[in-house]
């Protein structure tokens, strides 16, 4: 599995600098008390999140190639991704849709940041 950026995504995630990317689709990671988090199940949004480099929960158990290195993931969420995904800005509404060869994937994806602010799933 492999996904590419387009130039304006790849800026927002050269902008974290030294970090672990993690494709959070569950929202194991969550920013502390942060309500509209919870997830019942399945997947609500895809995100990718920055984490401390060194300091991916384990529950990540399998990666996605990409040019900043290894996207970490849930290895039982390959059944939601396609082998080969990339990014594009959707100018109309200045969102990052993700894709696959066939179909959108998300109309919104999400990269954020969670260093220092982090809850880790055990």
């Amino acid at each position: 599995m492999k996904i590419t950026f387009d130039e304006k995504t790849a800026d927002k995630i050269k902008a974290f600098g030294d970090a672990d990317l993690v494709f959070d689709f569950d929202h194991t990671l969550s920013e502390v008390n942060t309500e509209v988090d919870a997830c019942a199940g399945g997947i609500s949004r895809y995100r990718i999140v920055a984490v401390e480099k060194g300091n991916v929960p384990e529950v990540f158990d399998a990666s996605i190639d990409s040019e900043f290195g290894p996207i970490y993931y849930k290895g039982y969420g390959s059944y939601f991704f396609q082998d080969e995904m990339s990014t594009k800005i959707n100018p109309s509404y200045n969102l990052i849709e993700l894709r696959s060869t066939a179909e959108l994937l998300s109309p919104n994806l999400l990269i954020v940041d969670f260093r220092g602010k982090q809850k880790l799933a055990n």
